[in-house]
This record gives structure tokens, sequence and C-alpha cells, in this order.
């Protein structure tokens, strides 16, 4: 078959990706902030129990999953002068800043577990605003498979950076302050301003080049099931998401706790993140070449295995060695790094599956419902953190050994299982490179026919 080329097929320059990549390292200011602290917080500062700020995770992010459907089915019917996606960036920046500081009010009397509910979930919905679409530009910059996975690339290192920034200096910047509670807002406030500015420069520094054609069915309520129903694919890739998001949410719920009272050296926190970050930086920037290697299914399948024998390593032998429990944790990050790559790489192209089959391009649609299962999975891993807590009978005012146990525990073998079930469903995963060049060139026959 003769290759007809679309004019969106282009080769994305360095600039325009980094530009891209600071979406994703103002989210990880944000949203790193808030996952590696929150929990934290909530416990040990804001002054609730574990089942309450585990109930708040859930309930929170149960809403904010179900309204990132919403949001992508809105984002398909947008239209504006300045794209399709890029317009949440521009007008949502600003109120998430606002609404990531509003999580870390201390609020005092009988409704302070309903006041952290409400901001929290205020947070979450806002954050999606932003996110769903953010997230989904990576199919409207470019048609071409190795410009997207390598905008991946640039979008989670410079997500790594982000998270770099906030787990290296965010304590030593609370710790400026009289009181935590101050300087937790100071802290989140200082990261927020920086988010807002970075996720502007991400909208001036993108351009939207793939169009909705006009032989493609506009959206409707079937078209939108169809779309993901029966789009094989992302089923396929939302469960291998559903279980890596569940691991490194629980994962990065519990470090905290997990530097604390099973290292036993609070001060290593900044060393043990910048260790963390790089091991996960690396196994970002592998994963372009590995991918060009042998493919986005392979390099997920050795990357699971691999990190799965580094959290058994961990709790069966390392102990509390810990430059043992570092390589440990180093073959974890790794695993993140490569692993985050591999499925946002892989559900770009499930928009073409879609678009093939049904006629319809729905980039939204795809990325709301592949978002409500990152968040399902949040919720649970952050439901899962807080229950485990509460379970093994975590106090700060009085520790057990077998609360430590506990920590241990969430913090090894349960990503490590999670793990194994991400393998399971990556090894069916049947839509490779080759075939998703096969459709690409069917549709342009298809256009360039109509």
């Amino acid at each position: 078959m003769t290759r007809s080329i679309s004019s969106s097929y282009v080769n994305v320059s360095a600039t325009e990706k980094f530009g891209y990549g600071l979406g994703d390292f103002a989210s990880n200011l944000s949203f790193g902030f808030v996952s590696l602290f929150l929990l934290f917080y909530y416990t040990d500062v804001y002054g609730i129990s574990a089942a309450q700020a585990s109930v708040i995770f859930v309930v929170a992010r149960v809403v904010d999953a179900i309204y990132n459907l919403v949001v992508g089915y809105f984002v398909d019917k947008t239209y504006s002068r300045h794209g399709k996606l890029r317009p949440y960036l521009l007008y949502g920046a600003v109120p998430l800043g606002l609404l990531t500081v509003f999580c870390f009010i201390f609020f005092e009397g009988e409704f302070k577990f309903i006041f952290a509910l409400f901001s929290y979930t205020l947070y979450c919905i806002a954050y999606t605003t932003v996110n769903t679409p953010y997230s989904a530009m990576t199919n409207t910059l470019t048609q071409n498979e190795k410009s997207r996975a390598s905008l991946s690339v640039y979008r989670f290192t410079l997500a790594s950076l982000g998270y770099l920034v906030v787990s290296t200096t965010a304590n030593s910047l609370v710790a400026l302050f009289p009181d935590q509670q101050t300087g937790y807002i100071w802290a989140v406030s200082l990261y927020s301003l920086i988010a807002t500015v970075a996720f502007l420069a991400c909208f001036y520094l993108t351009k939207e080049r793939v169009a909705i054609e006009s032989n493609n069915q506009p959206i409707n309520m079937q078209s939108f099931f169809n779309t993901l129903l029966k789009n094989k694919p992302l089923i396929n890739v939302s469960l291998y998401t559903l279980f890596f998001y569940i691991a490194y949410t629980v994962w990065m719920a519990i470090a905290i706790y997990y530097i604390q009272y099973v290292l036993k050296q609070p001060d290593f926190v900044t060393l043990f993140f910048l260790i963390q970050t790089v091991a996960y930086t690396f196994g970002v920037i592998c994963s372009d070449k590995l991918i060009s290697w042998v493919g986005k299914k392979a390099v997920a399948l050795y990357a699971l295995a691999f990190g799965t024998i580094g959290l058994l390593l961990q709790y069966f032998v390392a102990g509390n060695d810990v430059f043992f429990v570092m390589v440990c944790i180093c073959m974890f990050s790794i695993t993140l790094g490569i692993g985050f790559v591999t499925m946002w790489s892989m559900v770009p192209d499930t928009v073409e599956y879609a678009e093939w089959h049904h006629e319809v391009r729905a980039e939204g649609s795809i990325y709301g419902f592949y978002n409500f299962i990152t968040k399902i999975a949040m919720a649970l891993g952050g439901g899962c953190a807080g229950l485990m807590l509460e379970l093994f009978g975590y106090s700060n005012n009085d520790l057990t050994e077998y609360a430590i146990h506990g920590i241990n525990i969430s913090m090894t073998l349960v990503p490590a299982v999670l793990f194994l079930l991400c393998f399971s469903v990556v090894i069916f995963y049947q839509l490779s490179e080759s075939n998703y060049r096969s459709l690409v060139d069917k549709i342009e026959l298809r256009k360039s026919q109509a």
C-alpha cells in the first residue's frame, strides 16, 4: 500500500517538546506536593485520623474520576482559535494554583473533616480540568509515533524534575518557619505560583496540528461509548494503568512513613527522594531508546519484572541496610519511569484505533476515560494506604512494631503484587508499532478518497 503522509505526521521540535514537558513539570509541582505530603499533613499536622484521611482520598478521587468522563466528553466538543485542548491550560492554570493552596489551609472546629474533604475534592476537579486536556495534547501535536514517544520522554523527564524539586526542597522550606502549619502554606504557595507560570508557558510554546477531518462523525453518546468500550487496546492499557497507579500511589503515600519509622532516619528524606528521582529520571530517559529497539510492550514487561525483583529484595533481604534498600528503591523507580512512558505512549495509538474502526476522532473522550481510570486507581491507592495504616494500628503518639511492619509491607509487597498483575495484563497487548503505522496509512487513504 502506498503511504499517504498526513500534514500532521511531523517531527516536533525540541523547543516544543520542552514546552509540552513544562505542563507535567507544573503538574508535579502541584500534584507531587499533594501526593507526598497531604496524608502526612492530615494525620500529623491538621489532626485527623488515618481512617478519616482514607475516606477523604477515596471520596474525592471517585468524584474526580467521574468528572474525568464529563471533561473528556466536553473537550471533544471544544473548538476555539487556540485549538481543542490548549485553552484549558490557559484558563485553568490560575484556579488550579489557588486550589492547591486551599488544600493546606488549617481549619479548626467540628467541620474540620468536611472542610478537608471539600478542599481536596475541589483541588482534584481543578487538576482534572487542566490535566486531562494536557495529557491528550500528545495526539494533537503530531501523528508521528516516534515524536509521540519522544514527547512522553520530555514530559516525564520534566515531571520528574518537578517531583525532584518538591521532594528535595519541601521539608527544608517547611522547616524555615516556626511551625509546620505555616511552613506548609508558604511552601505550597511557592510551588503553586511556579506551576501556574509553567502551565501558561506550555500553552504558548505548543501548537495543535491534528485537525478533525470532515469525514469523521461528530461525537455523540453512542460514538462516545463505542470509542471506549469497543476499543480493545484502550481497555488493555487501562487495566495496566489501574494496577500500576495503585502501586505508585500507595508507595508515594507510605514513603514518608517508611523513611521515618522503618529506616528511622527522618533527616534522610531529601537524599532519599533525590536518589529515587534520579533513578526514576534514568528510567524515563532510557525508555526512548529501549522502545525504538524492542517496542513498548517488551520494554514494559522487562521493566515490570525488574521492579518486582527490587521490591521483593527490599522486603526479604535488605532489612535496615540503607545502601541495599536504596539499590532496591532505584530498581523500583527505574520501573516507574519506564512504566509511565510506555503506558502513556500506548494511549495515543488507541485514538487512531478508534478513528479507524468507528470513524470518530475523540481524544477528549479517550483521555477522559483513561484519566478516569488513573483517578480510580489513585482513589483506591490513597484509600488503601490510609486503610493499611489503620489496620496495622498506626498512631504517631503510640507507634508499635506491628505498625512499623505494616508500613514495610505497604512499601514493598503490596506494590510487588500489583506489578505482577500489570505483567499479566500487558502480555496480551496487541497494538504493535507496525499495526499502528498501518492504521495511520489506512486512515489517510480513507481521507484522501473522501
